[in-house]
């Protein structure tokens, strides 16, 4: 049995052709050869001899019959349990070239497009064929950032989990009923754990898990099915279980794959440890069930097609997680550190606790009639703000009326308004998304501005919703795309930022003209005193029963921090 991927690299690199006794993999290229081939071919644990033309399984003489697996068209066949841990092997090495070679395209905008072929045979449709090469240039696949980039991207990444849902090992047979059960699946080598971990495999799993729009998994249901259906194959054993999906997961640099790691071995640095897949899966299905919740306060809204395939995608993905019992682990670890999100981020309120204070009441209270497909597009925003949403900001919307909320942003750190407390209402109008949503900053009595985008009135200046200065070029709201959270998070962001003034209508804009950093310091003291006045002291004093609970925690979380950093602006003063 092999323990590792290290162990299987080196048994394969000693198997030899029984005619010429030439060895089958000599380099990385002949693995990467290989997989290409079975872009445009049989997946198959038979290799041909370079020297003698002879096919034969590279793990056993080839004389037991062939298991034939049909992957949405595709065909896979190995004749013994080494043989299909083979072809798991080179899946993942393929699979991580390709995946690390996306990454460094990504970070590079050099590189002229060129010509993808269609790709064909096992039926992967990835665009990576014959054209691919084994050197893995900046430029290589230029071609895949075209407009149906992603659709290509996706298509081969759904038939790799595709297939790794059949080879991986399952006492169940769950992936393909057709296949018989053998050792290697009631008692699988360490080995199959240690290659998914080493893999890219994971940080590609990990990336569909922190989608945070499910509307645009809905778009990707095929390839999100695939990833389901691979994470209950690796579940069904306690081993790949707690290694693959519990245990945080090692990040390792582009340069480094399975394919480098087999040849070259592990680097010198340790790398980074990311979230597991666990927690992942966790925080989608905190969306899903938000959005399942929302979809019965307003069926009519989720009667089309695209409402019933996010319904069922839902499903899909709360079975996966029952199925786990992710909500077991992390009851489990959860209390090392719960998360924002989990405990107030995003809070459904009963609509007489906002309607009082709501800067909007009037208008959102006269909206007799909502445009068909704005509530769901406000529920699946929710959904999204549920685990999207940064430290610091808080949500409160209306029970009855999605598109009123209450929002609440602690100052960032190394900001003059560091834990200063800012409340805002958000109401998105009747033509929302179509248009930004409506903004109004409660300054709590301050008779002078807090920011220069935070007017008296109330009003917030922000490109995104189109309330900037005219002729101030910016991030301007681009309807089906832009969403609530970008707005909050570029408040937090841009509004709340260490040097405020540069937020002033042109400022910096004179050429030839330098930056005045006394006046960002004198325009930052008096920042400071007033975030301390009404940001701080009528808070801790007078907390609105709304945020009671959060302003209570928030000091008691921070209050000698606040101490201390509150004496050293009056020592700067």
């Amino acid at each position: 049995t092999f323990n590792t991927y290290t162990d299987f690299a080196v048994y394969l690199k000693g198997r030899k052709c029984p005619k010429c006794n030439v060895n089958f993999i000599q380099t990385n290229k002949d693995v990467d050869e290989l997989f290409q081939s079975w872009l445009n071919g049989t997946v198959n644990s038979r290799i041909q001899c370079k020297k003698c033309s002879i096919a034969t399984c590279i793990a056993c003489p080839g004389k037991s019959k062939p298991i034939v697996s049909d992957v949405n068209g595709a065909k896979v066949s190995w004749c013994c349990s080494r043989g299909r841990l083979f072809i798991i092997w080179v899946m993942l090495c393929g699979f991580d070239q390709i995946y690390c070679s996306r990454k460094r395209l990504e970070a590079s905008t050099s590189g002229k497009s060129r010509h993808v072929s269609s790709g064909s045979g096992v039926g992967y449709g990835s665009g990576y064929g014959s054209n691919h090469s084994s050197s893995y240039g900046p430029g290589d696949y230029n071609a895949l950032f075209a407009e149906d980039a992603e659709k290509k991207i996706d298509r081969f990444d759904m038939m790799i989990f595709r297939l790794l849902a059949v080879l991986c090992p399952s006492p169940g047979n769950d992936a393909n009923e057709n296949t018989p059960l053998s050792s290697f699946d009631v008692r699988p080598p360490k080995a199959v754990v240690s290659m998914l971990v080493n893999s890219k495999i994971l940080n590609k799993a990990a990336e569909l898990l922190r989608n945070d729009s499910l509307d645009n998994a809905t778009q990707r249901t095929d390839l999100y099915m695939a990833l389901i259906t691979f994470l209950k194959r690796v579940g069904v054993h306690e081993v790949s279980k707690q290694e693959v999906i519990f245990n945080d997961r090692v990040i390792l640099p582009d340069t480094v794959n399975l394919l480098t790691l087999s040849f070259t071995g592990a680097p010198s640095k340790a790398g980074e440890t990311a979230s597991s897949i666990a927690d992942g899966l966790r925080r989608l299905n905190i969306q899903c069930d938000m959005m399942m919740h929302g979809a019965q306060k307003a069926r009519q809204e989720f009667q089309d097609q695209r409402g019933q395939d996010m319904l069922w995608l839902c499903r899909e993905i709360s079975d996966l997680s029952t199925h786990l019992q992710i909500d077991k682990w992390w009851a489990q670890v959860g209390s090392k550190g719960t998360t924002q999100a989990d405990d107030f981020g995003v809070v459904e309120v009963p609509d007489e606790q906002i309607w009082p204070t709501f800067a909007y009441a009037r208008q959102a209270q006269g909206l007799n009639l909502s445009p068909t497909g704005r509530i769901r597009r406000l529920i699946t925003e929710i959904t999204s703000l549920k685990t999207g949403l940064s430290s610091g900001i808080y949500v409160k919307h209306a029970m009855s009326r999605p598109d009123v909320m209450k929002i609440l942003i602690i100052g960032p750190e190394g900001t003059p308004y560091e834990n200063g407390l800012f409340e805002f209402d958000l109401w998105c109008p009747a033509e929302y998304p179509r248009t930004p949503p409506l903004v109004r900053f409660d300054g709590k009595g301050s008779v002078y501005a807090l920011n220069p985008n935070l007017h008296l009135d109330g009003k917030v200046c922000l490109s995104l919703l189109g309330t900037w200065e005219a002729g101030h070029k910016g991030e301007e709201w681009q309807p089906g795309q832009s969403t609530i959270l970008q707005v909050l998070i570029s408040i937090q962001a841009f509004i709340f930022c260490d040097d405020p003034v540069q937020n002033e209508p042109g400022y910096g804009a004179i050429p030839g003209v330098q930056r005045d950093p006394s006046r960002s310091l004198r325009y930052n003291k008096i920042a400071r005193n007033l975030v301390v006045k009404h940001a701080m002291l009528n808070w801790a004093q007078n907390p609105p029963k709304l945020w009671k609970e959060i302003v209570t925690q928030h000091f008691q979380k921070n209050g000698n921090k606040i101490l201390q950093t509150v004496e050293q602006w009056v020592s700067e003063s």
